[in-house]
């Protein structure tokens, strides 16, 4: 089913068949597991072959990127100090002065040719207010802005606050690290409804004013502030869950390197979002090397050790060479790691900042990569899915549902000849693959059922009016 060239000539195989005493085997004569990209690649053809391409469940390959705090800039890595400016623990010099990272009008259009060229839309994460203060400190004038709303059309857009604040409790940075302040009776101080809500409201009409199209319902909030935030604020804000409802949303962004699992935020829900190891405070290949090997080099070698006290983490066996680095280790690595995500069904975003679009542009390589592997594995008829924000939170709301359903044994499945029967909750929405010419049964007559990907049907569905279970017709042949 499945093989390779090797050397000297010929092929071997990799996966095959083999038929004897009316059973069928899969034989597959290459080492794997779960995390490695020869069997995430192969994965789906190996239920495909064991379920006869009958079987509940949908998978996708998702990627979708999230470029936050455009329009800001970005505070730069001190490669002396080993620190950002700006931030509590990183003393001495002034953050204003340290030649922050900005966009310009250059990157911008090297942004929408790129999208062009790719055949991938990035989502913009923009904070309309601090555009507005950058155009207040240089003249009234900014080419940033004005390239990226005549572009416009050519992105999607999702509100990013208008100036982004921190909003959880109320910050005390006397102390590091900082710590939630507290009122003379020792109760937490919060940022309030009114601001949270202003934040939100004020960034939706700055784009509206522009003729730009946003999703009221999609937010991401500075630093996924307003959400809990460990160790110092163990709890949401609690005026946070108000202040989504008073503007429409039902999608708020939160980390996924803290919290994985969605999760409600009053009548909103969280889209958990893979944070990328391209760093928001750098703008060359060189200043990203030069943090990746403090992070990641032990003390011996002249790194912080954090790798070392950290169980999670590997150190490496030296520094990088800050001249190569980054395109010869950070790159590879970075890619392998988020292709990872798309071969596992997962459909969480990535996110960065517009620092990595500026300067030397560091994201593109990195995606590049992600891009052409996978191209290189799957057929036209297995595309990158690139979902928007609350498409990926519908995503994994249903699956939760559907989990749900299935671990309190309230889900039946079927097959009789050529008809799928499912069963569900009501409200629960059932995902099924089936071999494509399979119909859906409704009251009266049939309907083509799903959409197309990677040879099959599949969809989540749900019975139609007056029914009580999904149906499937499988083509005869």
């Amino acid at each position: 089913l499945v093989d390779i060239p090797v050397d000297g000539g010929g092929r071997a195989s990799l996966v095959g068949e083999y038929a004897a005493d009316g059973r069928r085997e899969l034989v597959v004569t290459f080492a794997y597991n779960q995390h490695q990209r020869q069997f995430r690649a192969l994965s789906r053809g190996i239920v495909e072959w064991l379920t006869r391409g009958v079987h509940l469940g949908q998978s996708r390959n998702y990627l979708s990127v999230h470029v936050d705090d455009v329009l800001a800039p970005d505070a730069r890595w001190d490669t002396v100090r080993n620190c950002t400016p700006g931030d509590l623990d990183c003393v001495g010099g002034d953050p204003e002065a340290e030649n922050p990272i900005r966009m310009t009008a250059a990157d911008a259009t090297y942004a929408a040719a790129w999208q062009k060229a790719s055949g991938f839309t990035l989502d913009m994460v923009y904070n309309g207010g601090q555009g507005e203060q950058w155009k207040a400190e240089h003249g009234g004038s900014d080419p940033l802005a004005a390239r990226l709303i005549a572009d416009r059309a050519q992105y999607r857009w999702i509100n990013h606050t208008y100036t982004h604040p921190y909003l959880g409790c109320v910050q005390d940075n006397t102390t590091v690290p900082w710590r939630c302040a507290t009122d003379a009776s020792g109760s937490t101080l919060w940022v309030s409804r009114a601001e949270l809500s202003a934040q939100i409201r004020n960034n939706v009409d700055w784009a509206v004013g522009k003729g730009i199209s946003v999703d009221r319902s999609e937010l991401v909030t500075g630093e996924h502030s307003g959400l809990k935030t460990l160790p110092q604020q163990p709890a949401d804000n609690p005026n946070l869950a108000g202040a989504l409802a008073d503007n429409g949303v039902k999608w708020t962004a939160s980390d996924n390197s803290r919290e994985p699992r969605q999760r409600a935020v009053g009548a909103a829900k969280t889209v958990p979002r893979h944070p990328m190891n391209v760093y928001y405070n750098v703008g060359t290949a060189a200043e990203m090397t030069d943090e990746y090997n403090w992070i990641y080099t032990s003390r011996a070698h002249g790194g912080s050790g954090v790798c070392e006290s950290n169980p999670a983490s590997t150190c490496l066996p030296a520094p990088l060479d800050p001249a190569t680095g980054y395109a010869a280790h950070i790159v590879p690595q970075e890619a392998r790691t988020a292709l990872g995500h798309v071969l596992a069904n997962d459909p969480r975003p990535h996110y960065v900042h517009q620092s990595n679009l500026a300067e030397e542009r560091l994201l593109y390589p990195v995606l590049d990569r992600i891009l052409a592997d996978y191209r290189a594995l799957f057929a036209a008829d297995t595309p990158i899915v690139n979902p928007r924000q609350k498409d990926v939170g519908a995503e994994l709301a249903r699956r939760d549902a559907w989990d749900a359903a299935l671990a309190a044994g309230r889900v039946t499945a079927y097959r009789v000849g050529d008809t799928v029967t499912v069963k569900a909750p009501s409200g629960v929405q059932v995902p099924v693959t089936a071999p494509e010419g399979t119909r859906k049964q409704l009251l009266l007559g049939t309907t083509a059922f799903g959409t197309a990907y990677a040879g099959s049907r599949s969809a989540w569905t749900a019975p139609e009016l007056l029914q009580t279970a999904v149906t499937l017709r499988l083509p005869t042949a």
